[in-house]
């Protein structure tokens, strides 16, 4: 597949996604008004406490479903087919109450609670899995859009109903918005990569979460904003209720309340955002939304009436999809991704139910104990849950900064600088530079089997020296012991592996060693690639390990050694970006940046045999794959008529002068010219019909990557 063409199937899965995540997040607002409606016109608001425990309880047993089915099918598989469960079943509870109203308004409130969280998670997941990371960056901004477009879209559709429709009926608007999106879903697939296997179910995140400072304080500002929101809700909810009539005007209030709540928290992401961030950092923007909480629900203490409420209730939802959202998701970023996906499950699913269930059970307290002062109270006890999440902002900046320090130099997270948009994470990487300077230093000296001076504070433990001592003593059966025994080696582990690569006795077992733990040390392999005092064996075998970790920083390195005054490492360099790039969409070099490299190497001096698999390597970052691994197998085979084939395409996508000495490379300075130019898809097709038959050789890059 072209570039262009990949790139086009991208933008159309990313539309599609788009107004999936639309039709999705404005059926999950909508379910919401339209539960919360058919609830309070059947039960009283007394009974409220009790249900919303419930719905707790629905939404981790939703959650779990839908993860146990993740693990054993694809997202593509589970979350259309979820979708279209969910939409059938609103049919099905639309019958139900035609019968019995507050059966139907039970089994409503339920299954919002159990499919609407589920449903949205399990779409993140089928976008992660159909977008290479490069590529997410540059779309999940505008499926986010779609999402929050829905999220409008979701309140101004049930208000109209609310007009038009009972509300019973406005169920089979939902089973409508609920199908559309299942329908859509298989269709963001489009030119979906080759899917991988899936990765083994890693253990729950719980253990990570009780050791780690960091994580605890941000499970507690979970459970405190959680609580803070299931107070304010239900004061809310209660003030509609005593408000305006069941039925109708009470759909219509809520579906107005929501449509306003999207509109706001828009305006406030699309403006305030980058700002906050930048100006008051990550703990500075979270605070925001416990301080405007508590104002507002000090107001609701001396006089808690609908204003009251839904100024607080405004004042929490809109800031926590904006502002706090955008700074929460920082939260995580001194965390492995491995233990990120644990941890966030466990407080986005655990945490966050557990803080409802707890405020729940006070809600039902308050009632029971002073019913006459209970909205009061629960303006109260909201404003001081939201003074407590307040003063926990610098505990979250220090832990934070401390965290991602820690992090920083153990080389556990990479990050870039010109991605950090906060002022906390911007400082941190600044500060941080000089330590990572001083470790890559010390490991430069070992890897140049010098003793390198240590700090007492930097000093390895007796086991790292003597695995250290033992990886240096260069003796097979120990080295091979020791990686055995080790899962993923550390830095300092790196830096006495890598003079093994000269050894061909231990190469193979080094390399699978060091591609484990490449994402981590992507650095120091590049800085070893570049450093032309290192062994040139070394250098030469590097790509070998870099081309198994298709990141932007790999891609980079790779492409620097490109130029490299030595031709093998040039080769292996070009050999590995290569192979990056037919996977991922990491590598990023233009055509002209390509060619001038290639007129270099024509230039070099190198014998036929070692020139054409290194030029062949290098077209590949820019031209179609499949053609041009055609027109290297015809070139070298035997075939006249595909021998022409090959020149006219390759003369139709190359410069006149490379094309002439590729030729003349391949010994074709007697054949003729290629007739007239025909449109380059046309040749490309006729290569690869007359190649049926023909046994294609492996890539040029694979054979380039695999010497010496």
């Amino acid at each position: 597949m072209s570039p262009s063409r990949s790139e086009a199937l991208d933008q159309r899965a990313a539309q599609v996604a788009a107004l999936a995540a639309f039709l999705l997040i404005a059926n999950q607002v909508a379910s919401r008004a339209v539960r919360d409606t058919l609830f309070l016109s059947a039960f009283q608001v007394r009974s409220l406490p009790l249900m919303l425990a419930a719905a707790a309880i629905a939404a981790v047993t939703g959650a779990e479903l839908l993860a146990l089915a993740l693990a054993r099918r694809s997202p593509a598989r589970v979350v259309p087919a979820t979708a279209t469960l969910s939409a059938l079943l609103f049919a099905a509870w639309w019958g139900v109450g035609l019968l019995a109203p507050r059966a139907a308004a039970l089994l409503v409130y339920l299954h919002v609670s159990a499919f609407g969280g589920a449903l949205v998670s399990g779409f993140w997941s089928l976008v992660n899995e159909r977008f290479d990371p490069h590529t997410a960056r540059r779309v999940v901004a505008r499926i986010g859009t779609g999402a929050t477009a829905g999220g409008m879209a979701g309140g101004a559709l049930v208000w109209l109903c609310a007009q038009l429709l009972p509300v019973s009926a406005t169920l089979l608007v939902l089973v409508a918005l609920g199908l559309a999106a299942a329908w859509l879903l298989p269709r963001s697939r489009a030119g979906e990569r080759e899917a991988q296997a899936p990765a083994p179910a890693a253990p729950i995140g719980i253990a990570v979460l009780l050791r780690k400072p960091h994580l605890r304080n941000v499970a507690l500002l979970v459970l405190l904003g959680v609580f803070t929101e299931t107070l304010l809700d239900f004061e809310f909810k209660a003030q509609a209720s005593e408000r305006f009539v069941s039925g109708s005007p009470l759909l219509g209030a809520f579906a107005a309340f929501h449509t306003l709540m999207g509109l706001l928290s828009l305006s406030l992401q699309a403006a305030f955002t980058r700002t906050a961030l930048r100006q008051l950092g990550i703990a500075g923007t979270l605070a925001l939304r416990p301080l405007f909480t508590a104002l507002s629900s000090l107001a609701g203490v001396f006089a808690p009436r609908l204003a009251t409420a839904t100024l607080a209730r405004g004042a929490h939802e809109s800031l926590t999809n904006s502002l706090f959202r955008s700074a929460y998701e920082l939260l995580y970023t001194p965390v492995p991704e491995a233990e990120k996906r644990r941890v966030k499950a466990v407080v986005d699913v655990s945490i966050d139910k557990a803080g409802a269930l707890l405020a729940s059970a006070v809600i039902a307290l308050v009632l029971a104990l002073a019913p006459v002062s209970a909205a009061s109270l629960l303006f109260a006890l909201a404003c001081l849950v939201s003074l407590a999440a307040l003063a926990l902002s610098p505990t979250l900046h220090r832990g934070y900064v401390r965290t991602l320090e820690e992090s920083l130099l153990a080389g556990r997270v990479r990050l870039d600088g010109l991605e950090a948009i906060d002022h906390t994470t911007q400082v941190t990487l600044a500060q941080t530079g000089g330590l990572e300077r001083d470790a890559l230093l010390r490991q430069i000296a070992l890897l140049r089997g010098e003793e390198p001076s240590l700090s007492a504070e930097a000093a390895p433990d007796r086991s790292t020296l003597d695995a250290l001592r033992q990886l240096r003593s260069g003796q097979p059966a120990a080295v091979r012991t020791l990686l055995h025994a080790i899962p993923e080696p550390e830095p300092v582990h790196v830096a006495a592996l890598l003079p093994l690569l000269a050894n061909d006795d231990l190469m193979p077992d080094v390399v699978r060693a060091l591609r484990r733990a490449a994402p981590r040390v992507t650095g120091q392999l590049v800085d070893a690639l570049l450093d032309t005092s290192v062994d040139p064996v070394v250098r030469r075998r590097v790509p070998r390990v870099l081309k198994a970790c298709p990141t932007l920083r790999a891609a980079q390195g790779l492409q620097a050694a490109l130029d490299d005054p030595a031709y093998d490492v040039r080769a292996a360099a070009a050999a590995a970006l290569a192979a990056i790039h037919e996977r991922s969409a990491a590598v990023s070099i233009t055509r002209e940046e390509v060619l001038v490299r290639v007129r270099r190497e024509l230039d070099s001096g190198e014998t036929v045999e070692r020139q054409i698999p290194q030029l062949f390597a290098l077209l590949s970052l820019v031209l179609e794959r499949s053609p041009l691994q055609i027109a290297w197998a015809a070139m070298k085979g035997h075939d006249r008529r595909l021998h022409g084939t090959a020149l006219e395409y390759l003369a139709n996508v190359l410069p006149e002068d490379i094309v002439r000495r590729l030729r003349s490379c391949f010994g074709a300075t007697t054949w003729p010219e290629p007739p007239l130019r025909r449109p380059v898809a046309e040749v490309a097709d006729e290569l690869r019909t007359s190649a049926v038959g023909l046994q294609i050789e492996h890539p040029p890059w694979r054979e380039s990557g695999e010497t010496g």
